[in-house]
């Protein structure tokens, strides 16, 4: 009975960290989609380019990282030492994700 607590506990949890992750994608996707109103939108050569989203790796777990913060927005609680060398350095570069349904199948595929 212990164990499946456990389990059941783990699975809540990756849940919850997928979920807070679709936040974050779901706040970016909301700047892109609402743009400012005609009056005060600026012209092109002063526009600020939409903030990055990246899937990396924070103090050794995986991570997610919005604009250019050294510092995850949210870090899971996976650790990226349990993947494949190539999966690892991957993540050390950057994954950029354009959407919430990538980084949903990045999560399920690294997490699984």
């Amino acid at each position: 009975m212990k164990h499946s607590f456990a389990a059941t506990l783990a699975a809540l949890l990756l849940v919850g960290t997928i979920v807070s992750g679709f936040f974050a994608i779901e706040d970016f996707h909301n700047r892109e989609e609402n743009p400012l109103p005609a009056e005060t939108k600026t012209s092109v050569s002063e526009e600020s380019k939409p903030e990055k989203v990246v899937l990396g790796v924070f103090e050794e777990k995986l991570a997610l990282f919005a604009g250019e913060s050294p510092y995850p927005n949210i870090v899971y609680d996976f650790f990226v030492r349990n993947l494949p060398p190539e999966d690892r350095e991957r993540l050390s570069k950057g994954i950029l994700v354009s959407s919430e349904s990538e980084l949903e199948s990045l999560l399920e595929d690294f997490m699984s």
